[in-house]
């Protein structure tokens, strides 16, 4: 994998050339840390549980009998991650419900008698560590090495905290070179209440579905919705849960669109903290995001599928992104999966004459997610 950041522009056309309906596309080289690593067998499938649960390659699942609890942990681990909240996303994700991270759920399992049922059932029992064993090197984390011994055991640690996070990471946390693997909490949970978040820097607590409007978020909701309602292949079985908008960034990406409107696409690339961007025109940015999903196209086997510009739009799992538009253009700036909000802050800060807001800006309210509301998708996939 390359590191450092890598841009690769794409030079796509909707509309005739000049017109507001043009796009562009900038990726980032990223590391996703939910993602897949490429090391996997492209052959294995994942298990089943006997309940019926599916756990993806690379994961471990054990579904308590005694709960709603499917308790994961991520094979391989990872020095950069992952979070729970991304363990859980990844590994159940082929279930026809979604499964998300239990964040602030009550430690249950403070040491090695109270975890055992839990290890055995991912196929481990625990053994002591060293350095400041039992205590976890990370708070609100059960951590495992990953590495197992000859008698199929594991060294365990456990949280001092009374609860367990969904937002941590194992990181580079070691002892004498030991590495360890999060032991997550993951449960079932509707769609608009699968993801956790804050406002700010979001625009509210709880995404919901709310797709009749033509303002960004509302869109995409649409998009994401209606993947789903028609089996499009990127909606998995569990669904895609409504995004959700960082309104801290905005005047940041209007300074973007601003800037790339008169220096070329993309000339602004990574000044509000992003890694991924689409840029086009549009009357109004459910215009640009219609114009993105009209990328979708058949692959090599006839199967249609959301390139280019679109893919962003049906992500799964937990998202959010940040818009802005240039002040005297149609000209609009999508970033995706990220709200860096020091980085977008710091800009403004430091550029005061080039952060502005338009009459279509955000007001940095928090939405209240019950006005409005309407029903969930019914999934295509597991009709």
């Amino acid at each position: 994998m390359r590191t450092g950041v890598f841009a690769l522009s794409l030079a796509l056309l909707t509309g005739c050339p000049g017109d507001d309906q043009s796009s562009t596309d900038e990726l980032a080289d990223e590391a996703d840390e939910g993602g897949d690593d490429g090391d996997d067998d492209a052959e294995d499938t994942g298990t089943v549980a006997p309940d019926g649960t599916k756990c993806a390659a690379g994961y471990t699942c054990w579904p308590d009998p005694e709960s709603d609890v499917v308790w994961v942990m991520k094979d391989d681990g990872n020095t950069n991650g992952p979070t729970c909240k991304s363990v859980c996303e990844n590994a159940l994700s082929e279930n026809c419900e979604y499964i998300a991270c239990d964040h602030g759920r009550p430690l249950s399992y403070p040491d090695m008698d109270s975890f055992a049922p839990v290890a055995e059932g991912l196929g481990f029992s625990c053994r002591e560590g060293a350095c400041k064993w039992p205590d976890s090197p990370i708070s609100n984390l059960h951590l495992v090495s990953i590495d197992t011994d000859e008698d199929g055991s594991k060294t365990c640690f456990f949280p001092t905290e009374s609860t367990l996070a969904c937002d941590v990471h194992p990181g580079n946390a070691n002892c004498f070179g030991e590495r360890y693997a999060a032991i997550c909490p993951c449960v079932p949970k509707e769609l608009d209440q699968a993801c956790e978040w804050e406002c700010p820097p979001q625009h509210t607590t709880q995404a919901t579905w709310k797709t009749s409007g033509t303002s960004c978020v509302e869109r995409i909701n649409y998009w994401r919705k209606r993947a789903c309602e028609e089996g499009w292949v990127e909606c998995p079985p569990a669904g895609l849960p409504p995004m959700v908008e960082c309104t801290a960034c905005h005047e940041c990406a209007n300074s973007e669109a601003q800037y790339d409107a008169e220096n070329g696409a993309h000339a602004s690339f990574g000044r509000c903290g992003e890694n991924v961007q689409g840029e086009g025109g549009g009357a109004t940015c459910a215009d640009v995001i219609d114009a993105f999903v009209s990328e979708r196209a058949p692959d090599e086997d006839g199967v249609m599928r959301c390139q280019g510009h679109c893919g962003p739009i049906v992500a799964e799992g937990c998202q959010t992104f940040f818009w802005g538009k240039a002040m005297d253009s149609n000209f609009h700036t999508l970033n995706w999966r990220s709200c860096n909000v020091d980085t977008c802050q710091g800009y403004c800060d430091e550029h005061p004459g080039e952060c502005f807001t338009h009459e279509t800006s955000p007001d940095g309210s928090c939405d209240d997610p019950s006005v409005d509301a309407e029903p969930g998708p019914e999934i295509a996939a597991c009709q």
